[in-house]
């Protein structure tokens, strides 16, 4: 009998890890600036506007055209440097892109730089000076970007959590219900570490855990305990077997899909509950009864970190005038929420024994992988 659970305590990061700004910028440099970074679902932006984002002190334009075609630049006029776009989203108003200072026009799909406001000279080619472009990448309707211009979408190498459940719904066709904001004041990677246990779950996730009956033993899995297979055999309850309480449909208030499901996965959600996928170091994506939440991490210094979730419907969800997606969406935010707060509390405390390291248990085994992606990644 195997499962998942550490054999022996380890050794979590050290806590000056949490806040240390050269290991954050380290972060940034081999991390951030390496992997593929998911930015939104491609239906979150209405025709001919565009969105912004900042990784560290690189600032980031989606532009989503009248035809719907997707272009990624730096936000860089091409003429001193200056920012073009100032808001984080917006709409066009027009297929070109002007720079606010000095009025550089470039066209808003290729980026070609169009015209400058200076005296024509003979030997400048505008060809030199178009709009740079991003490195993007667009899978099942998700846009990710990469900073490096020569870097390939692999899917075996970016999820580092990945479950072909996802490959039977079709998420570019899925309308995006709402989407919700959050500045956290924690490191990122302690936010990343609270979503990858739930020994916090009983007492953080009162709701969550009465949902989720496992989660009352503080595991993800049941294969998380030594004897999962025991107790699968000699217990009924569905805390050893998984999924959600009975009668319960979905990840909502009252638990109820209110009629809607994804059919497509049904028998992996009845015994399951909820099917996750994830990627180090911005996404984790979660597939519910009826609906799907996608949760972005940007971190804002080392000391802060802002969340962006999307909560994606099948179409004919939302045409439903009955559905509430309010017991969908303020269930969600209610979690995540609770995870804000605690995750404040720990990164609060990390301050007062920097030099020495924290120790993670045997229901820690994604902590421990999570930091040996760290470990590897910047190499100190």
């Amino acid at each position: 009998m195997t499962s998942n659970s550490l054999k022996k305590p380890e050794r979590s990061l050290p806590f000056h890890w949490y806040y240390n700004p050269k290991v954050f910028q380290k972060e940034i440099d081999k991390i951030f600036n390496d992997e593929w970074i998911y930015v939104c679902h491609v239906n979150s932006i209405e025709k001919n506007h565009y969105r912004t984002l900042n990784i560290n002190n690189k600032n980031i334009v989606l532009v989503k055209s009248k035809s719907e075609n997707i272009s990624v630049f730096y936000n860089t006029c091409l003429h001193r440097g200056s920012q073009i776009f100032e808001d984080q989203e917006g709409k066009m108003k027009s297929p070109v892109i002007i720079c606010p200072y000095h009025q550089w026009s470039y066209d808003a799909i290729s980026g070609s730089l169009i015209n400058t406001t200076s005296i024509k000279l003979n030997n400048f080619d505008k060809k030199n000076y178009n709009l740079q472009k991003v490195n993007f990448h667009i899978w099942k309707g998700l846009v990710f970007i990469n900073l490096k211009s020569n870097k390939k979408f692999k899917i075996q190498s970016i999820f580092q959590y990945y479950d072909k459940t996802v490959e039977k719904i079709d998420l570019e066709n899925y309308a995006v219900g709402h989407i919700w904001k959050k500045k956290v004041q924690c490191n990122w990677k302690i936010y990343w570490e609270n979503y990858s246990e739930c020994l916090h779950c009983p007492n953080i996730h009162p709701e969550l855990s009465e949902l989720v009956p496992l989660y009352q033993r503080r595991l993800v899995d049941i294969q998380d305990h030594p004897e999962w297979e025991i107790l699968k055999k000699t217990e009924s309850h569905t805390k050893y077997h998984g999924g959600l309480k009975n009668g319960a449909q979905t990840w909502s208030s009252d638990g109820t899909s209110q009629g809607h499901t994804i059919e497509e996965v049904q028998s992996e959600l009845e015994s399951r509950g909820q099917v996750y996928i994830s990627t180090w170091p911005t996404m984790f994506l979660g597939i519910y009864g009826d609906h799907i939440r996608i949760v972005r991490l940007i971190p804002i210094n080392s000391e802060e970190v802002e969340l962006t979730a999307e909560w994606l419907f099948p179409e004919s969800t939302l045409a439903d005038r009955d559905y509430k997606m309010s017991n969908v969406v303020d269930f969600g935010i209610l979690v995540m929420n609770q995870d804000a707060r605690i995750s404040e509390v720990n990164q609060r405390g990390v301050y007062n024994l920097g030099e020495s390291s924290g120790v993670l248990m045997p229901e820690e085994y994604i902590i421990k992988n999570f930091h040996k992606y760290i470990k590897n990644k910047i190499k100190i």
